[in-house]
């Protein structure tokens, strides 16, 4: 026996998750792009992520199609543009500014923390999703680091480390492993 649909969402619902809009091309140079929480690092060695997409996804296609695209990690007081592309609005792209990348794809340049352009590798089908796994060839981070938008518990909000706006640039020092205690949730974007 296997949880309850609505328990489920319940659930993952629960685990706060940063925010990505993954674009890309469809055969026709249409830029194409959905809404996500579920990416997450697979190696360092090589560089790999992996993307998880609803097979229902009008964009599950160009992404196939493509073997490639740009995640897009999204920035406080942005839900607004990752409601724009969770929607079924037939060209996300009409009012958005963004640019090619070094490979010709869709960077959200103006709206991101971060991004990486990369290459699927494989692709995994599971349930009512498939996971596309993807070497990472391209990437950076914006100078200015505002806080990341993050989902939890069916909202928007900002969850960023607490530490003094004197410290140094967090870019610039070596990863460490923090506590609940050294983050705090910052409230509810709407």
């Amino acid at each position: 026996m296997t949880i309850d649909r609505q328990a489920f969402f319940d659930v993952m619902a629960s685990f706060p998750s940063g925010v990505a809009i993954v674009t890309t091309l469809d055969e026709n140079g249409v830029p194409r792009g959905l809404t996500t929480t579920a990416v997450c690092s697979v190696s360092a060695d090589p560089p790999t992520i992996l993307v998880c997409v609803d097979l229902a996804s009008r964009t599950l296609a160009a992404l196939r199609a493509r073997a490639g695209f740009v995640v897009n990690f999204v920035g406080e007081g942005r839900s607004e543009l990752c409601l724009l592309f969770a929607s079924k609005e037939e060209d996300k792209f009409a009012h958005v500014e963004w640019r090619r990348t070094n490979g010709g794809l869709p960077l959200l340049h103006e709206d991101v923390l971060a991004w990486a352009e990369c290459a699927t590798v494989r692709e995994l089908v599971i349930g009512d999703h498939v996971v596309l796994v993807a070497e990472v060839s391209d990437g950076g981070v914006q100078p200015e680091l505002e806080p990341p938008l993050m989902y939890y518990r069916r909202s928007w909000g900002v969850w960023s480390p607490v530490h003094d706006a004197a410290d140094p640039d967090a870019v610039s020092i070596p990863a460490i492993e923090v506590s609940g205690r050294d983050l705090r949730w910052q409230g509810a974007e709407f």
